[in-house]
């Protein structure tokens, strides 16, 4: 398994090191490159997840080093789907690192595969990490639209065309990663009765991210007021990443919670 990793990090940072020549250069064979690599990447990331849930006898989701390689895995394929469905590659020079270096992270908090816990078996904690994940991936993607816009207001001059289409990528990823959350809260919500007896409970991790909820409900509705577009908001939008970072990672690392095991 660590093999396929390695080989998938090695692809991913090909990807990166692709789609900046590809700028520089402006060909459309470098572009195709870009999109085979990573292709190739995720087929190999995916092998590697496949091979930890047959090890583990369960999906890959129970500690820091499995969450660790299914987000990295999340926003590697979410890039893969912009390459395809925008034709965009900048944005990979924002989610690519994030995940390479999600990758590398776990490297240095490898687990071996063990059995889940028995409070984690139940679809409904599948169904909630699953989701959380997709959520995080999303969210990453709208930090990248969202710092590209900046970057190309500020620094480059780009048209409007481009700077819509960075503002359209943020907007449509604000949008799934708030469906995807609130999936995540609600299956966290009954995966919290059957394992405690309670829908609510007063720690971190879910306070947390119930201001994450929050702030992209109110990212999602400003994205579609025109009124209220543009850097300002872009910020936010930036700004509620780190807030996903330290809900995902800081209150794991910092703070009791009843999501360590």
């Amino acid at each position: 398994m660590k093999h396929l990793l390695l080989a998938s990090l090695i692809f991913y940072i090909a990807t990166i090191a692709s789609v900046v020549w590809h700028g520089l250069s402006k060909g459309r064979s470098r572009a195709a490159l870009s999109s085979a690599l990573l292709t190739i990447g995720v087929v190999l990331h995916t092998a590697a997840l496949v091979t930890r849930t047959f090890e583990a006898g369960h999906l890959p989701m129970a500690n820091v080093y499995e969450t660790l390689l299914l987000y990295s895995y999340c926003t590697a394929l979410l890039t893969l789907v912009v390459f395809i469905r925008y034709g965009e590659k900048l944005t990979a020079l924002i989610t690519l690192p994030l995940s390479v270096t999600a990758i590398i992270f776990a490297f240095f908090n490898e687990t071996p595969a063990r059995e889940l816990p028995l409070v984690l078996k139940t679809r409904w904690f599948e169904a909630h990490v699953s989701s959380s994940f997709a959520a995080y991936a999303f969210f990453s993607l709208a930090f990248s639209g969202a710092l590209l816009y900046l970057v190309s207001g500020f620094l480059l001059s780009k048209s409007e065309e481009r700077l819509g289409a960075f503002q359209d990528i943020a907007a449509r990823s604000i949008i799934w990663g708030f469906f995807f959350f609130s999936a995540s809260m609600f299956s966290g919500a009954v995966w919290a009765y059957l394992a405690w007896g309670i829908y609510w409970l007063w720690e971190p991790k879910v306070i947390w991210s119930f201001i994450v909820w929050f702030w992209y409900a109110g990212a999602m509705h400003a994205w579609h007021v025109s009124s209220w577009r543009g850097r300002g908001l872009a910020v936010a939008t930036v700004l509620g990443f780190f807030v996903v970072l330290f809900t995902y990672l800081g209150v794991g690392l910092l703070m009791k919670s009843s999501h360590s095991f």
